[in-house]
């Protein structure tokens, strides 16, 4: 649609529909929502993560599926070797430990991926940093203190990109700097962090270096709140979303944001205050219990 092909956005767009049609009656119970395989119940962490991550559940079913993947997660669950692993493991295997987080926080579960997140047990991300690992490893259980490399001499990297793939969400969700899908190269690109909602996590800064230039994003949960900071390049914009009970919750230079130069307060959607950013930096207090 953007490269102005309208023929080829027609056709791939009856195809995803039709695909979709497919996927929910050949693969999801639409009582329960739980994803099926030959008509079994095939209830998985990553059975939910991937239809949920990529946009392919029938709306009516999505609150279902989201709630079947929060259960597999806050469950034990057995590994394929029978080992039993406590509640907040990771179960997803390859192609799924890059999506759950996502899938997660897209439907309102962020304090079940931050838990996630944060788990040091095996297998988590944070086990192999327990372990002493100073680069991300190939296999969850690359080594353990029990069964040290457990047979996977063979074929087994500590210098994989795989279980890194917790990086992007890091970015896209708890600091919250996200593409415009309508704006490539981020001329134009999206503010919307998520503090940690469960108070594990008390503060998060990072940045991305962009074409324009360094984009920063930094949020620290305090008595009064919480304190962003953003940096918006020369020659872009941003369009921020803040969680807030109020918009009179959310000031900047003891100023309601709105009235700040550079921002411009566009509406509110499901509790999150849209205001659009021209460049500069811009330091922000959302008062405490807003959240």
């Amino acid at each position: 649609t953007l490269l102005g092909k309208k023929v080829d956005a027609a056709y791939f767009s009856a195809l995803y529909t039709a695909r979709k049609k497919f996927f929910n009656k050949t693969y999801v119970n639409p009582e329960s929502g739980e994803t099926t395989f030959r008509g079994k119940v095939n209830d998985t962490q990553t059975s939910y993560a991937l239809p949920l991550a990529f946009g392919i559940i029938q709306l009516e079913n999505v609150q279902k599926a989201a709630d079947n993947l929060v259960a597999t997660v806050s469950r034990e669950n057995k590994a394929d070797d029978e080992t039993v692993c406590p509640p907040y493991s990771l179960m997803t295997g390859f192609i799924g430990t890059a999506w759950i987080s996502k899938a997660l926080s897209s439907t309102g579960h962020s304090d079940v991926a931050y838990r996630l997140l944060q788990q040091t047990s095996y297998p988590s991300w944070l086990y192999p940093v327990e372990q002493g690992a100073t680069t991300i490893w190939e296999r969850l259980n690359s080594y353990t203190p029990v069964n040290g490399f457990g047979g996977n001499n063979s074929m087994n990297s500590f210098n994989h990109y795989s279980f890194g793939a917790v990086g992007a969400w890091m970015y896209n969700y708890s600091l919250g700097i996200e593409r415009d899908e309508q704006s490539p190269g981020f001329n134009h690109f999206i503010l919307q962090p998520e503090p940690d909602p469960t108070g594990q996590m008390t503060f998060a800064k990072g940045y991305y270096d962009s074409m324009y230039g360094r984009i920063e994003s930094s949020w620290e949960q305090n008595s009064d709140g919480c304190h962003y900071r953003f940096v918006v390049p020369a020659n872009s914009s941003a369009t921020l979303k803040l969680k807030a009970l109020s918009l009179s919750d959310i000031t900047a230079d003891g100023k309601q944001l709105k009235s700040v130069v550079g921002g411009k307060y566009s509406g509110v959607k499901h509790g999150k205050y849209t205001f659009e950013l021209q460049s500069g930096m811009y330091e922000i207090q959302v008062k405490k219990g807003t959240n």
